[in-house]
């Protein structure tokens, strides 16, 4: 059975996202070579950057659940190291603590720290 091997956001500067996200979520930039730059992220999953090719889109609307212990606390630091606040901690009616945010330079992405509530 296939498995993910990467998520690939295609995004207008990947190196100033990548630095951008770098900063807000602590992860590791493993490599940039300005067109193209790679994110190691907890787990097994990187996220890759490229840049669009001509006439290519840039990625829009795609959400990146994190796994929060604390959802407000990730939310909080997260918007202290210069995330855009999206929707403030609280319980949805699904039964998880959820909160999201924005990179201005990860234009399209919405990160969503969550959690289960029981």
């Amino acid at each position: 059975m296939p498995a993910i091997r990467a998520l690939t956001a295609l995004l207008p500067a990947p190196s100033r996202a990548a630095r951008s996200l770098s900063t807000v979520f602590g992860w590791s930039v493993e490599s940039d070579f300005g067109t193209f730059a790679a994110l190691q992220l907890p787990g097994d999953v990187p996220l890759w950057i490229n840049a669009p090719a001509d006439g290519e889109p840039a990625t829009g609307n795609l959400v990146l659940h994190l796994t929060a212990d604390d959802v407000d606390e990730s939310f909080r630091e997260a918007v202290a190291r210069g995330a855009r606040a999206i929707r403030q901690p609280q319980d949805m009616d699904y039964g998880e603590r959820s909160a999201s945010v924005a990179v201005d330079d990860a234009p399209g992405l919405v990160f969503d720290f969550s959690r289960p509530l029981t």
